[in-house]
């Protein structure tokens, strides 16, 4: 069989976490498939007055600030590259997880062209199962991934409680 190229997006939820488990029971080819997780870490929003010193920047709060998000994006990283390393999904510099910095308030157009740039034949993601009305007005990456990516796209839905 000829190798394939996944996309699986990752945020650190248990939906990204379904989808990736979702990937591995249904879709996995070992020795063919080459993986990327993409995660698309969020902006962080910086305060730009100290409550202990009004009249200086507060760059304590902002290095602790920084410091956790680093730390979340490793642990991340590291929980998701192990498993990638546990199930024989890397090859020779392939694939992998790729870590971007948000370039916009929504990730759905960053993803899409990471997705075209991998050249994927496949994007494996989970939802929040937004109801029409929330996704209407807060968005939501699936949706947006589904109708703009060009490329074949697995939603895995919420897990019913």
């Amino acid at each position: 069989m000829a190798g394939r190229t996944v996309v699986i997006t990752i945020d650190g939820s248990n939906h990204s976490q379904r989808a990736f488990d979702w990937y591995v029971k249904h879709l996995m080819r070992v020795g063919s498939d080459v993986v990327y997780l993409i995660h698309v870490a969020e902006q962080v929003s910086l305060p730009v007055i100290s409550a202990d010193a009004p009249l200086s920047f507060p760059t304590d709060t902002w290095v602790e600030i920084m410091t956790a998000r680093v730390k979340r994006i490793a642990d991340l990283q590291n929980h998701y590259e192990s498993k990638l390393e546990e199930l024989k999904l890397r090859s020779s510099g392939k694939g992998g997880f790729i870590t971007q910095d948000a370039t916009g308030s929504f990730p759905g157009p960053q993803i899409c062209e990471f997705i075209q740039g991998k050249k994927a034949d496949v994007v494996v993601m989970g939802n929040r199962g937004l109801g029409k009305l929330r996704r209407t007005f807060l968005g939501s990456v699936s949706d947006y991934v589904l109708h703009n990516s060009g490329v074949a796209v697995m939603i895995v839905p919420p897990t019913a409680e």
